[in-house]
C-alpha cells in the first residue's frame, strides 16, 4: 500500500472522523474471504459473528498479520492490537436497522474495579466494557467491504467529524447535521473513529451486503485486556 494513500486516511480520520482506501483488496481475495464465512449462519435476530477472527484461521490471519493488520499497524503505529472482529451480514432475511450512536465498548478477558471504565455487560460468553475517553482515541476501525454497499441495501451513515465532540451523553441531534451515506465497492475499506457517530437503514433491495469489521487499538491498556498483539514483523 502506498505510504502517501496511508498519510491520506490519517489525515481524513483526524478531521472527518472517517477515511477510505477504495480498492484496498482484490475482488478475488474478497470473493475467497465470502467462500470462507459460508460456513457461518446467522442465528434469527442476529446480524453479525462476534470475535470472528476466532473461529476461523483464515480470517485472524488477515487480521493480525495480513493485509488489514500491516495497514493498521502502519495507521496506528506504536504496537497495535486487535480489540475485536465481527462479521455483519445483513440479507433480505436478516434486515436490521441500527440507530445513530457511538461504540464506546471494548472487549475485556476479565471484569476488574476501575472507576474510569463501566458499566459492565456480558455479550455470548465475553466481557464488555465502556472505556475511558483516552482508549476510545487511541482506536481505529477498519471495515472491509464484500459486498457492494449503498443506501438500497443498508449502508453505513454517519456524521462527519463528529468523534470531536469526544464521549456524549446525549444522543446527538442529527437534524443539525448532513449524514454521509459510505456507499462501497467490494474490496473498498472504510476507516473510522469509535467515536464518531454513525447508524444503519434497514435494507430497501433484496441484496446482501457482507463486512468485515475490525477494531485496533495502540494503548498501553492492551495487555491487560488480553487483546491480541499483531504479528506483521
Amino acid at each position: 500500500m502506498e505510504l502517501v494513500q496511508l498519510k491520506s486516511v490519517q489525515a481524513d480520520l483526524a478531521e472527518q472522523g472517517f477515511a477510505w482506501l477504495r480498492g484496498a483488496m482484490p475482488i478475488e481475495q474478497c470473493q475467497a474471504l465470502k467462500a470462507e464465512l459460508s460456513e457461518f449462519t446467522l442465528a434469527a435476530g442476529r446480524g453479525g459473528v462476534r470475535q470472528i477472527h476466532q473461529k476461523n484461521s483464515v480470517i485472524a490471519a488477515l487480521a493480525l498479520q495480513g493485509g488489514i493488520a500491516q495497514i493498521a499497524q502502519t495507521v496506528l503505529t506504536a504496537p497495535v492490537h486487535l480489540v475485536r472482529s465481527i462479521f455483519f451480514d445483513k440479507t433480505p432475511q436478516q434486515n436490521w436497522l441500527v440507530a445513530w450512536h457511538q461504540d464506546l465498548t471494548v472487549t475485556a478477558a476479565q471484569r476488574f474495579a476501575d472507576d474510569a471504565w463501566g458499566p459492565w455487560s456480558q455479550k455470548e460468553d465475553q466481557w464488555h466494557v465502556q472505556a475511558p475517553l483516552a482508549v476510545l482515541q487511541s482506536m481505529l476501525t477498519m471495515r472491509l467491504h464484500l459486498d457492494p454497499a449503498s443506501a438500497a441495501n443498508g449502508a453505513l451513515k454517519v456524521i462527519s467529524a463528529s468523534h470531536q465532540t469526544g464521549i456524549m451523553r446525549t444522543e446527538l441531534d442529527i437534524s443539525a447535521h448532513e449524514a454521509v451515506v459510505c456507499e462501497a465497492n467490494v474490496g473498498d475499506i472504510l476507516f473510522m473513529s469509535p467515536l464518531l457517530w454513525h447508524a444503519s437503514s434497514k435494507a430497501s433491495a433484496a441484496s446482501g451486503r457482507q463486512v468485515l469489521h475490525f477494531e485496533y487499538s495502540n494503548h498501553h491498556c492492551a495487555t491487560d485486556l488480553a487483546w491480541q498483539p499483531l504479528e506483521t514483523a
